[in-house]
């Protein structure tokens, strides 16, 4: 059974392409209710997010009427989008979807919120019903996602400029919650440091900005105070953090209104990001009292590239984890495949035995309970000694690439049937995982 992925993602496609045949909730929905339109498929899991849509099918579907049906389902001619799709089957898709769900694969490397995504996807496609094949490649996913994570270091340390203040910040003052901040500016810059402030749980955030209803419209948003620019010096007083993110192209904190804003507390312990180009702060504030420390936009960009060395050292820790976990599903995955021969064969043994000892019983009507318990352990016991190396045997075959000549000669010799008839007959070691 082959497992392939269908998709495109930032490395293939523009914005452009990718809104117009990303799926949203609603067609995702849809694509499952017509899934069925993908003749033989044994599983089909869809993952689409702005950044990639990508569709997982186990069974031999064609590459084209993958593609096809895709289109179909977001209103979009095969041939406006085909050039920007990628196409991996096997050992290639485990290995592209591992990498996914690990944050290899995401524009900043070792991203987290993918995971999340990986994992809803694949229970979407539970409540439709249909993962079937799937279902344990996607386990296998999770589990190098979270592996990844707790492992490596491959998600720590910060790599966008505010998350970069925010673990400057936490270096110096530990939590947060105490803490009072202020941003100036409610641009993207501005707007993205104010996000990770209040996420880090900040005891005090004050928006500022030129243009007051700017300011107060995102403080709403986030649950936090704003102020007009007349307000800084008063501002500056108190704050612990001070954060510049604008267009200006003058100096909006100058030495002197910072020299008299603090005056009586230039021992306090005060930390300045510029993140403006051309910068906001005077350079000569950073000489105000030893509690000043003031960061430019290159300070800050520094942390950030040397947090990526380090997160781009520990994805060889990653790739590690994604070999093994391909290994252990290839694993899983052949054992699946010689498990239903067994079952079959044992279970016709069995039956077998039932019905001859039940016309031997008949036979032997004057044996006690405790004889004929003992006549039925010992048939037990001798077919079980008798299949006992035949199972050894085609458990081994697991590990082997091609095995289906091995498998398709046991059912012709013992003339097995995939409807062959299965009593409750425990079989040590070979009981598949039930699917969810």
């Amino acid at each position: 059974m082959q497992i392939q992925v269908v998709g495109i993602n930032h490395k293939t496609a523009s914005l452009k392409i990718r809104a117009r045949v990303g799926l949203t909730p609603d067609l995702i929905a849809q694509a499952y209710q017509r899934v069925e339109e993908l003749r033989d498929n044994q599983g089909v899991v869809i993952l689409s997010t702005c950044n990639r849509t990508e569709i997982y099918v186990a069974g031999s579907v064609p590459y084209a009427a993958i593609v096809q049906w895709w289109g179909n389902i977001v209103g979009v001619e095969r041939g406006e989008f085909s050039d920007a799709v990628f196409w991996y089957a096997d050992d290639r898709a485990f290995d592209h979807l591992f990498r996914v769900a690990a944050g290899l694969d995401s524009m900043v490397l070792g991203e987290t919120q993918i995971l999340g995504q990986v994992k809803a996807a694949y229970e979407v496609s539970q409540r439709y019903g249909t993962a079937r094949a799937l279902h344990r490649l996607f386990r296998s996913t999770l589990t190098v996602g979270k592996r990844a994570h707790a492992e490596t270091g491959i998600s720590q340390n910060a790599l966008s400029m505010g998350h970069a203040v925010v673990e400057l910040a936490r270096k110096v003052f530990g939590d947060l919650h105490r803490t009072r901040a202020v941003v100036i500016g409610s641009g993207e810059m501005g707007t993205l440091v104010a996000r990770h402030l209040m996420g880090s749980g900040v005891g005090n955030l004050t928006l500022v900005n030129r243009t007051v209803p700017k300011a107060q419209e995102l403080a709403e948003e986030l649950g936090s105070e704003y102020a007009g620019m007349e307000q800084v010096p008063q501002l500056m007083r108190t704050a612990d953090i001070v954060v510049t993110a604008t267009n200006a192209p003058e100096f909006l904190l100058t030495d002197q209104m910072v020299r008299t804003a603090i005056r009586g507390q230039s021992q306090r312990l005060r930390f300045l990001f510029d993140l403006s180009v051309p910068r906001n702060m005077d350079p000569a504030i950073a000489k105000l009292g030893s509690g000043m420390f003031l960061y430019d936009v290159d300070d800050v960009e520094a942390v950030v590239q040397a947090n990526l060395a380090h997160r781009q050292k520990e994805a060889g820790k990653v790739e590690k984890i994604i070999q093994e976990e391909i290994l252990a599903l290839k694993e899983e995955l052949a054992a699946s495949e010689v498990g239903p021969v067994i079952r079959q064969l044992r279970s016709k043994a069995d039956a077998i035995r039932v019905a001859e000892l039940e016309k031997a019983m008949n036979r032997l009507g004057n044996l006690s309970a405790t004889e004929k318990a003992v006549v039925a352990d010992t048939t037990r016991l001798i077919l079980n000694k008798f299949l006992n190396d035949a199972m050894v045997t085609m458990r081994s075959w697991a590990a082997e690439g091609d095995k289906q000549d091995q498998i398709d000669a046991v059912r012709e010799l013992f003339k097995l049937t995939e409807s062959t008839e299965a009593p409750a007959v425990k079989v040590p070691d070979i009981a598949l995982e039930p699917e969810r």
